[in-house]
């Protein structure tokens, strides 16, 4: 091992160690929780790393299962593919949660050495360049995501390396770094398209430019680094094409588990629209109150932190090669406000128009692309932002004639404290449960879908947690992956638990009878109702005194958790199999 993997690798056990301390407690337990808020995606993104493993194991591409969606099952791409891919043979000798977990681990360590690798490649010296990959490893942003259980959104080196390879290939073109470029961009666009997308809209224009002053300048080079910028860029579409295709088929397939209907997208840009304040203002601030006005805990930001912000200005005024980059951090922050300028609580307009973004003349180009998440196009700011102060500290640093490592440890505090105290990020990071209720052994040498109500849990996404229970008992779900009422796909077990009702947002539970009923016994290996959720749901007991009604005592009952075997065999003879129509528990059924 050459002197510098030997040094890269010391560097990266340390950023480990720094990972590990900030995602305590569940890194202590990585196999006993779950990194993650349990009322989010935590579920949906755990879950995803067992389907993958599952596919490959069996010899499938993971773009279509009969695991959900039942009974028909459907086409569907795990949006972190890539991460669940990595870590398979951790998921298969270990489980789930041990590879979601380390996977996050990961990525947290790999943020703050790509963080401290592009600090030094903008100039900052050894010890200054730490404060950057603490920065990274902080980064308010990343925080949230972790907390809200996105895992793919925590892949930040990817990005990180491509903006480090752009600034060495600036600085110093070479085919060697054009390559690196052109592998880090494609790389980070196959980890999150959105990252791909918002990156690649600030390398691009980082190259026209080189290009244009080589071309005025020394014309003779640009024969040289033409070829460069080309080669990268096919690089980089080379590796996005075709997972991007891969993923596109999912989504237009007729049998496709994510539905997007018309007006999504607009609907959705107001759910996550952008305020610019979010990149200064400290504390709790939400470009949308998601848990206030849709009852969604999920929590967003972009926080750029003013300890960064005085570090990047000043190593701004004291270096000028580094002001280019100024344009790059203005235009990622702008494309990261979305189509429409939005400001306290809604879009701004002009004479009776809302005021248009340039993200949205770009849109109007490419009228396909469903961008949801504006924000996360301003990932390149947040980043360059953080290796930017690294070149600050070392300017501070080189004025110091003593106590210049005292003062490197104080600054990173304050980075660090920043983004841990004062932004609107929760930590420590939220951690669920990854333990699988017992009560499911019941339904060992069963085989059909399994059916877990209540369908849900208000506005949460609490009840996701019955595909991650999917990885223990194995047997197919009706749910879509966003568990909820509407997104059973089968309509006639839904309509045997429960009806629709103008006077309730939630579902209805009723005593299944009819030909609904002996659909549920000879479809089905067994139901679930999990009485503590019935409870937070609201229903009081009502699916528990629906099924027993129906099918008397459950087959098992462990903490709360009751599991109804739907064999023959194990029904009571009094079950009202084509019986009529019968009024519900408490009223709540015909």
């Amino acid at each position: 091992m050459g002197p510098e993997l030997r040094v890269l690798g010391l560097r990266l056990l340390a950023w480990l160690a720094v990972a590990w301390v900030l995602l305590l407690p569940t890194s202590a337990a990585p196999t006993t929780w779950l990194l993650g808020d349990e009322r989010i995606d935590v579920w949906n993104h755990a879950w995803g790393f067992w389907y993958v493993a599952q596919s490959l194991a069996s010899g499938r591409l993971p773009l279509w299962t009969e695991l959900a969606g039942a009974p028909a099952g459907g086409a569907l791409y795990f949006i972190d593919t890539p991460s669940a891919v990595a870590w398979a043979p951790v998921t298969l000798l270990a489980g789930p949660a041990l590879a979601y977990n380390l996977s996050l681990l990961a990525k947290v360590a790999l943020a703050g050495l790509s963080g401290q690798l592009l600090a030094l490649a903008l100039g900052a010296e050894r010890r200054a360049s730490w404060l950057a990959g603490l920065a990274m490893c902080t980064l308010p942003s990343l925080l949230c995501e972790l907390d809200n259980g996105i895992s793919e959104v925590c892949g930040l080196h990817w990005a990180t390396l491509t903006l480090w390879a752009l600034a060495r290939q600036l600085s110093a073109p070479s085919w060697r770094h054009a390559l690196a470029l052109g592998l880090f961009l494609g790389l980070t666009g196959v980890a999150s398209f959105y990252f791909g997308l918002g990156i690649g809209l600030l390398v691009a224009p980082a190259l026209a430019v080189q290009l244009l002053r080589t071309g005025l300048r020394e014309p003779a080079r640009l024969r040289a680094l033409l070829p460069q910028g080309v080669s990268a860029a096919a690089l980089s579409i080379g590796l996005v094409l075709p997972v991007w295709l891969a993923f596109r088929s999912t989504l237009v397939a007729p049998d496709s588990l994510i539905q997007r209907p018309a007006g999504m997208t607009r609907s959705m840009l107001e759910h996550n629209a952008v305020d610019p304040r979010v990149y200064v203002a400290p504390g709790d601030f939400q470009s949308v109150d998601l848990a206030g006005i849709y009852g969604e805990p999920f929590v967003h930001t972009a926080y750029l932190r003013w300890s960064l912000l005085l570090l990047a200005g000043l190593a701004l005024w004291r270096r000028r090669a580094l002001r280019g980059w100024v344009g790059l951090v203005g235009l990622s922050l702008v494309l990261g406000m979305g189509s429409l300028l939005w400001w306290d609580g809604a879009f701004v307009e002009v004479g009776g128009r809302n005021l248009s973004l340039p993200f949205g003349w770009l849109l109007d180009l490419l009228p396909e692309v469903a961008i949801t998440h504006p924000l996360r196009l301003s990932l390149g700011a947040q980043i360059l932002v953080c290796g930017l102060a690294g070149v600050g500290l070392s300017e501070v640093l080189a004025r110091l004639p003593r106590g210049a490592t005292a003062v490197a440890l104080l600054a990173g505090l304050l980075v660090a404290g920043e983004g841990l105290f004062a932004s609107a990020a929760r930590w420590p990071i939220s951690r669920s449960p990854a333990a699988i209720p017992e009560s499911y052994a019941a339904l060992e040498g069963t085989e059909g879908p399994v059916f877990d109500l209540p369908a849900e849990v208000g506005t949460t996404m609490i009840t996701s947690r019955y595909f991650w229970y999917q990885t223990s008992h194995g047997h197919p779900i009706p749910y879509v992956p966003d568990v909820r009422a509407g997104g059973i796909r089968d309509f006639k077990a839904r309509r045997a638990l429960m009806r629709a009702d103008v006077n309730r947002a939630s579902e209805v539970p009723q005593v299944p009878t009819g030909d609904p009923l002996e659909h549920l016994v000879a479809s089905y290996a067994g139901l679930v109702v999990h009485g503590p959720l019935e409870e937070q749901a609201g229903l009081e007991g009502a699916y528990t005194e629906a099924l027993g009604t129906a099918f008397g005592e459950p087959s098992v009952e462990t903490g709360g958790v009751r599991v109804w075997r739907m064999d023959r065999q194990s029904l009571p003879e009094r079950a009202p199999r084509g019986s009529g129509p019968r009024r519900g528990p408490r009223g709540r059924g015909p």
